[in-house]
């Protein structure tokens, strides 16, 4: 991994792909100048990528990729919303934005962050050094939209089921972590994921206060 966390091992030399710093306008597009701050991963994404990047333990090669599963954690999503229904005193309306926040935050994440930014994955950038062993994964990096609607979902889950916050913030620290170590996405595209499904869950939980529960 040594030529991905140095950036000024290829100063010269460019790999495909990537956008060159701003040092240089005569060879980069005007509109690509505002986006190097991001494509750039700055000093706490390379350290923290080269500690959680390293996929190769059976046991924990597994747990990651089912925290990064989108089929498992729909499934529960399912199970939090039937749980919500059930048990939580606001019942059907904490099931309904469980799936509003997880909706909203992806598509926020995926329509209108992720084509603004246009970050590229860690994998794409150096992918001979950067272990991806589920695959790369489509489309741009920032933020991680797993982070994002697990963050929502876990917003919501805690003010609808407090007793059982812990295992909403659980789930989303392990899928967030496992989006790095499986080598998709670096680990300000997880925490901006956070940052946005957080703020999403929290607006509607406001929305919800203001026009059901007067």
């Amino acid at each position: 991994m040594g030529a991905l966390y140095n950036p000024t091992a290829h100063a010269e030399e460019p790999r495909a792909g990537e956008l060159q710093s701003d040092r240089s306008p005569s060879c980069q597009p005007a509109e690509s100048a505002t986006l190097f701050t991001l494509v750039a991963p700055p000093d706490i994404d390379v350290h923290l990528l080269s500690v959680l990047n390293r996929p190769g333990v059976g046991w924990l090669d597994g747990v990651m990729a089912a925290a990064s599963n989108r089929g498992v954690l729909l499934a529960i999503a399912a199970i939090a919303a039937i749980y919500l229904w059930v048990k939580s005193p606001h019942r059907a309306l904490a099931a309904v934005l469980l799936w509003a926040a997880i909706g909203a935050a992806d598509l926020l994440s995926v329509r209108v962050v992720k084509p603004e930014v246009a970050r590229v994955r860690p994998c794409k950038v150096d992918p001979a050094r950067v272990p991806h062993p589920l695959g790369c994964g489509s489309g741009q990096s920032f933020p991680s939209t797993h982070a994002s609607d697990t963050a929502a979902a876990a917003v919501v889950f805690s003010w609808a089921a407090p007793r059982l916050s812990a295992v909403g913030i659980v789930l989303t620290l392990l899928v967030g972590v496992s989006r790095v170590y499986l080598g998709v996405h670096w680990p300000t595209d997880v925490m901006a994921g956070w940052a946005l499904g957080a703020a999403v869950g929290a607006c509607l939980i406001t929305l919800a206060r203001l026009r059901y529960l007067r």
